[in-house]
Formats: C-alpha cells, sequence, structure tokens
C-alpha cells in the first residue's frame, strides 16, 4: 500500500476533500410571464488552497481582493462566474488550467453578494 505522507507536498497531487457548490444562472418565466433569473448550484470535490503574496499584489493593483484559490476537477468545470464555499459566495476573476487534469479558481469576495 503506498504511503501517502509521500505525496503530501506534492502540489502535483492534491486531494480533493472538501466540497464547494459552483453556480451557474439560468432565466425562466414565472406564471405572470416575468423573466427571473434564478441560480443553479452544483456540488464538486475542491481543494482551498493559499493565494500567493505575489497574485495578492497583483489583483490589489487593479481593484481586486484575492482571497482564495479552489482547485477543482477541470472536467467539472463549465465556466462558471461564481462559487460558494464555507457558506460565502465568491466571485471567479481568473482560472489556471494545471497539467494534472484539474483547474485553479482565483476567487474574491465582492461587497453586497453575500
Amino acid at each position: 500500500m503506498p504511503s501517502l505522507k509521500q505525496s503530501l507536498g506534492d502540489k502535483q497531487h492534491i486531494s480533493k476533500d472538501d466540497v464547494c457548490c459552483l453556480m451557474s444562472s439560468t432565466t425562466i418565466t414565472d406564471e405572470l410571464l416575468q423573466e427571473i433569473e434564478v441560480s443553479l448550484p452544483r456540488t464538486v470535490y475542491c481543494a482551498p488552497i493559499s493565494i500567493g503574496q505575489r497574485e495578492f499584489s497583483i489583483t490589489a493593483q487593479v481593484g481586486l481582493k484575492a482571497q482564495l484559490v479552489l482547485i477543482v476537477d477541470y472536467d467539472e468545470y463549465d465556466g462558471e462566474k461564481e462559487v460558494e464555499y464555507n457558506r460565502v459566495k465568491y466571485s471567479i476573476y481568473r482560472t489556471f488550467v494545471r497539467s494534472n487534469g484539474d483547474i485553479e479558481l482565483y476567487c474574491e469576495v465582492r461587497k453586497g453578494v453575500n
């Protein structure tokens, strides 16, 4: 049986033991024929990692406040712009596709969203 300790410090082997909800939206028509936008949450497994100092500094220069990176399986992500993690809604401002089949979702909290 392989040891888990061998992969703990390896950035290529991140264990996605947590969950988050990727938020997509659609427009429906109610009984009064009014169009209403509704959120459709989809739960996926993820792994949170810290924002690096460089990312934090660069985003601050353009008025963003980077707070979290979530790693999810690339096949699970469908271009959503929002994610909910630990009951906090984040906006996804950037993504990065990793060579191991995962994607990094760079997130910030926007005022008035929660």
